[in-house]
């Protein structure tokens, strides 16, 4: 990513969320679709990344990057406190048949639970990024209660 013209500083962050289908098999997919966050002081080296193999344009439609506000800065940093990606949730469900997260960064947040598939096993985040809002759905697996 360096070039001797314009040095390209900083990490990229590519999320993902592990997921795993009816059968079993695990997979890692993207968190924020289409979204690449780039943690930088500077700006000058934005066009040696849009001439990397894959990269389409940046979002919103504009020639420059947006900067995130402090609230969205606070929200990728938490996502990145589990890794590049975020492992399966666990899950219990209450005698109300509520969901209750018992890991990772949901945990205690239920309110944000916008829907569960139980068939699936998927249940939806709604949070708050970039000005709009942004639904991340994510695999969850029953944690075994004791005596169960």
């Amino acid at each position: 990513m360096d070039s001797p013209e314009t040095p390209c500083t900083g990490k990229l962050y590519c999320l993902g969320k592990q997921m795993r289908l009816k059968n079993g098999m695990e997979y890692i997919d993207t968190l924020f679709q289409s979204y690449v966050f780039w943690e930088t002081d500077s700006l000058d080296g934005v066009s040696i990344l849009q001439k990397g193999k894959g990269f389409v344009r940046l979002l919103p439609q504009s020639s420059e990057p947006q900067q995130l506000n402090d609230k969205d800065i606070e929200l990728i940093q938490s996502l990145l406190k589990y890794g590049s990606v975020m492992p399966i949730v666990h899950v219990t469900f209450d005698v109300n048949d509520k969901i209750q997260i018992l890991d990772g960064l949901f945990k205690g947040r239920e309110a944000l639970v916008k829907a569960v598939n139980r068939r699936n096993k998927r249940v939806n985040f709604e949070v708050e990024l970039m000005n709009g809002t942004r639904l991340i759905g994510l695999t969850y697996e029953v944690a075994k209660k004791v005596g169960d």
